[in-house]
């Protein structure tokens, strides 16, 4: 029992020498920084409708080509947590190393801080030798010239790179908002066969993966010169077993919401 409280006690006692020694490190070398969690920065969702006719206009299409391709949806931006170096460049790590990044290198973004009321993202550069720090960036991307530790302590040193324009640019990543609802389709020519004209039907999902589930094949007949799938009336004007010629008369687009 003795040797089981004397141990309690060295591990309180280690406990307490790391509190100290953290708390000494901030002392020493500057006052330690708050760091804040990066917030996502989402945009607004945009209405998005792609096709690849025109109403009224004819077009033609061989085996194998869509006839009809409609993407109705809506499309959402965020930011990412990388950044990457516009151009080669050096960064000094005094007192006697330095960091080299290579033109689009990828940093990650760990957090902000602020500093004289103004709000810094703080990136670490994907070197070796400047993993243990964290740098201040603009908003334009261009470097602050200071930097904190892993311990959140404000670094003493300037840090400058070489060429002082390089930059750390954010990159977005582009999505659909699937909360919103969507149509991905399209009616595929698949030539004739006798007297008939064949289509087929199939459905994507917002990343445009097939939805094997949700495809059909279709068959018209090759005398009325007419294709109809739900809201979507195409008049044919010529179609063999290579090539279809043909008009869209109407999609009911209009009619669509979301």
């Amino acid at each position: 029992m003795q040797g089981k409280i004397r141990r309690q006690a060295k591990s309180n006692r280690g406990r307490s020498v790391n509190r100290i020694f953290t708390l000494s490190i901030c002392t020493v070398i500057s006052s330690c920084a708050s760091v804040q969690p990066i917030a996502p920065v989402i945009s607004a969702p945009e209405h998005k409708v792609e096709r690849n006719y025109e109403i009224g206009k004819p077009q033609s299409a061989y085996v194998g080509q869509p006839l009809v391709r409609v993407r109705d949806y809506y499309q959402q931006q965020a930011q990412v947590e990388v950044v990457r170096a516009d151009k080669a460049f050096r960064m000094l790590l005094p007192p006697f190393i330095h960091a080299d990044v290579a033109q689009g290198a990828a940093g990650r973004i760990v957090g902000t801080t602020q500093r004289n009321g103004k709000t810094y993202r703080l990136v670490v550069l994907p070197d070796p030798a400047a993993m243990a720090l964290r740098m201040l960036l603009n908003d334009d991307g261009t470097f602050e010239g200071s930097a904190i530790n892993n311990f959140n302590s404000e670094m003493g040193f300037s840090y400058q790179p070489e060429p002082p324009d390089a930059k750390m640019i954010g990159e977005t990543v582009t999505a659909a908002d699937k909360t919103k609802g969507y149509i991905n389709f399209e009616l595929v020519y698949g030539g004739t066969t006798g007297d008939s004209i064949q289509v087929l039907y199939r459905e994507y999902t917002p990343d445009d993966m097939a939805r094997a589930a949700f495809s059909q094949q279709l068959v018209y007949s090759l005398a009325s010169k007419h294709i109809r799938f739900r809201d979507i009336q195409i008049d044919v004007s010529a179609a063999d077993n290579e090539h279809i010629a043909y008009v869209v008369l109407a999609d009911g687009m209009q009619d669509r919401t979301h």
